[in-house]
């Protein structure tokens, strides 16, 4: 009996995890990371600005501008949540090597 409740805790715990990766992006989440991005368009005065887009499942990032890819990342679009692909659907401009950097990193870490 004691393994039946044992095992029946581990399963339930298990399916709690797996379905807290599916879980739908909060809205008040959503809209902070919107104030976050037009912050950090405001820093880097004279700089170059970039495009950060959803391509083929991965984030690129162009200059704004230019057809051809600045940098292509090795991070999926998937494994972010859906308010975050719906702005990399659309691009979202960057200005500064910095901002770039530290935008790349929120959404590739």
């Amino acid at each position: 009996m004691k393994k039946i409740v044992g095992l029946t805790g581990v399963i339930l715990i298990a399916c709690m995890m797996i379905s807290s990766l599916f879980a739908p992006a909060n809205s008040v989440e959503n809209t902070s990371a919107t104030s976050d991005y037009s912050a950090s368009q405001n820093n880097g005065m004279g700089e170059s600005d970039y495009i950060i887009k959803a391509e083929k499942g991965y984030i690129v990032v162009y200059k704004k501008g230019e057809d051809k890819p600045y940098l292509t990342t090795d991070c999926r679009v998937s494994n972010l949540p859906k308010g975050d692909a719906l702005y990399l659907e659309k691009g979202i401009e960057i200005k500064g090597k910095e901002s770039l950097m530290k935008t790349l990193e929120d959404y590739c870490s």
